[in-house]
This record gives C-alpha cells, sequence and structure tokens, in this order.
C-alpha cells in the first residue's frame, strides 16, 4: 500500500510539472495520462508481489521437503521444480548432488561395517574349530581317568599339532591381510631381478610338483626384468598364488609363469594352470576376504580364505591391479603393474579391496 501511495503523488508531480512547463497541457491530458500511469503502476505492482509471493511459497515448499528428507527419507531427492526462479532451481540441483553424494558415502559406510561383521564371524569359526580339537584332544591326554596306549597319545598330540599350525598360519594371514589394508605400511622398495624371484620360488614347489605330476616353469620376455619394489611382498604374492593351483587347480599338468613388458614402464605377469575352471560367477568375488569357490568353511584343502585378497591388497600397495581369466582350457591370474615404484606412491598407496 505504501508503494501506491508514493506512486500516486509521483503521478501527480509530475502531472502538475507537465501543466507548469507545456502550455498545450490541460485537465484533458491531466487525468488520461494520470490513469494510464496509475494502472500501470497497479499492474507493475501486482507483477512483483506475485512474484515476490511465489519466491516465498517455493522457499516454503523447498524448506518442508528439506525437513521431510532430513527426518523422514533422508534416501530420496528433492523432485520439485520451479522454473520461474534459475537460482533456486540451482540450489535444489545443487543439493541433491550433496545428498546423493552422502548416501553414497553412507552406503559405503555401511557396507564396511557389514563386512567388519562378516570378518569377525568368519574369525570366530575359524579360530574356534581348530581350538575346539586341540583342547578335545589335549583333554584326552591329560585325562587322568582314562588310560592311552603310547600310540593313541602320539596320535592326539601330533592331531594338536597340526591344528595349532593352522592356527598360526590364519593369525599370519590376518596380520599380513591387516597389513595390506593399513594406510600407514610402508613398501621396503628394493632392486631385484623378477626371472631370478620366479626361479626360487619354483625351486621351492619342486617335490610337491613331482609328487602331483605338474610341470612348473616361467619365462620372462625380454630375458631380464628388474623391478623396483617390496620383494619379500611380491614374493608373498607369487607364493599365494602358486599355493592357490595346487590346491585347488584340479587335473592340472602344469603350472607357468610369465611376465613381458607390454607397455612403457610396465610389466604384465601372468600365473598360469590348465586345471579345471574357475566357475564364471565366482570370479568376481574371487579376491573377497574369506571367500572360496566351494563355498565352505571347512574345505579340506584348508586355508584361510584370505590367500587371494592378501595378494589383491599387495598388487594394489604397487599401484597395480590384478584380475582372472578362466576357461575350460586355462585359468590365468594375470598382474599389471609398473616396474618400478616412486616413494610417495607405495606410501601414499590406499590398500584396499
Amino acid at each position: 500500500m505504501g508503494w501506491l501511495v508514493v506512486s500516486i503523488l509521483a503521478i501527480l508531480m509530475l502531472s502538475n510539472l507537465m501543466e507548469r512547463y507545456f502550455s498545450w497541457w490541460s485537465a484533458s491530458f491531466r487525468w488520461p495520462f494520470f490513469c494510464i500511469l496509475l494502472v500501470l503502476n497497479i499492474f507493475g505492482l501486482l507483477i512483483v508481489d506475485i512474484r515476490s509471493w511465489r519466491r516465498k511459497r517455493s522457499l516454503q515448499e523447498l524448506s518442508h521437503q528439506l525437513i521431510v528428507l532430513a527426518s523422514e527419507k533422508p534416501e530420496t531427492k528433492i523432485t520439485w521444480e520451479t522454473n520461474s526462479f534459475p537460482e533456486l532451481q540451482e540450489l535444489i540441483k545443487a543439493f541433491n548432488r550433496v545428498n546423493n553424494h552422502s548416501q553414497q558415502l553412507y552406503q559405503e559406510e555401511l557396507k564396511v561395517e557389514k563386512s567388519k561383521d562378516e570378518m569377525m564371524s568368519n574369525i570366530s569359526h575359524d579360530l574356534r574349530t581348530p581350538l575346539t580339537t586341540i583342547i578335545g584332544y589335549l583333554g584326552l591326554v591329560v585325562n587322568q581317568t582314562q588310560t592311552l596306549s603310547a600310540e593313541e597319545q602320539q596320535k592326539y598330540i601330533k592331531t594338536a599339532y597340526d591344528k595349532s599350525n593352522q592356527m598360526k598360519a590364519l593369525v599370519e594371514d590376518l596380520f599380513e591381510f591387516s597389513k595390506t589394508q593399513s594406510q600407514d605400511v610402508n613398501l621396503n622398495l628394493t632392486q631385484f631381478n623378477l626371472g631370478d624371484l620366479f626361479a626360487q620360488l619354483l625351486a621351492s614347489y619342486e617335490l610337491e610338483a613331482q609328487q602331483r605330476g605338474i610341470t612348473l616353469s616361467y619365462d620372462i620376455s625380454p630375458k631380464l626384468i628388474v623391478m623396483y619394489g617390496d620383494s619379500d611382498k611380491l614374493a608373498r604374492v607369487f607364493i599365494n598364488l602358486l599355493n592357490n593351483a595346487f590346491k585347488y587347480a584340479d587335473g592340472a599338468t602344469f603350472i607357468k609363469l610369465t611376465a613381458q613388458i607390454k607397455e612403457r614402464n610396465m610389466a604384465e605377469i601372468h600365473v598360469v594352470n590348465n586345471g579345471a575352471a574357475i566357475p564364471s560367477a565366482s570370479i568376481k568375488e574371487l579376491f573377497d576376504r574369506f571367500y572360496r569357490v566351494d563355498n565352505s568353511r571347512n574345505s579340506s584343502t584348508g586355508g584361510s580364505g584370505l590367500g587371494l585378497a592378501i595378494v589383491k591388497g599387495i598388487v594394489s600397495q604397487h599401484q597395480g591391479k590384478i584380475w582372472v581369466e578362466s576357461d575350460q582350457d586355462l585359468t590365468a591370474f594375470i598382474i599389471k603393474m609398473p616396474l618400478s615404484q616412486s616413494e610417495e606412491e607405495s606410501n601414499d598407496s590406499p590398500g584396499k579391496n
């Protein structure tokens, strides 16, 4: 109302000025001029008021939807649009982007928590099983009410000893796996000959390979590939992959390690066997901790179920990646990583699965 009064006074003053300085100006012009300007002014004020009301209503609607999202449905987004106010629409889009990102982080956090719970459950199971056996057999040995022969005592003690070693291997794998997940682990970077590493590793498996009728070999192209990395950790990678091949490559007649330089400063390493193919449904989960293709926590093949998860973690620490290709003829674990590691990259690399 105040703006309308001011507008009327301004029109009257303008009319008086026109009458004073222009002789042709008269009452016959004054009132039509006054009415036209008054109507235009009222119309303009109405437009401003309508836009102001719509803006206020838009802000109220936005505020209401934000309250709903915060208290009831934080996983949804604002679908309401206000094309009349582009700046407000940009605010809605920005909020939806932030909300989507927050929901992604929230889902990732839930996934991590669920993974931790599953990990603790699996650890408890894998530790409890051999521990129960150890207590049971040692209980028979120390039980004074039951007389055991020397042969029976030896059998029970040996079983308890074997289960103790199984627990020791599991604890060591857990420790190694935890190191691959740490953000603060530093690699012990040294220069080493990849061919010599292959030869040393395969030599340690010769007896087992002969007993199982498996031929071991390796091939390097070019003949000399010098890498700069943590040789101990990378040796653990190939040991785990070789152990995996011996355990799960049913019917295999050979296991072969190959390495070649396909791109500048990048080595591609294959661990190949001709055993039974890995089911395609299992390949995606193969590097998950505690995952076994046979889906059994009491597999006769033994192992902690952490071997390939450790492999992936160490390869990631070396700025590399690993994947599996498997068909009826061959199964190949393929690693691609830089020939040389920089101190900054190795120290900053996340060992995440």
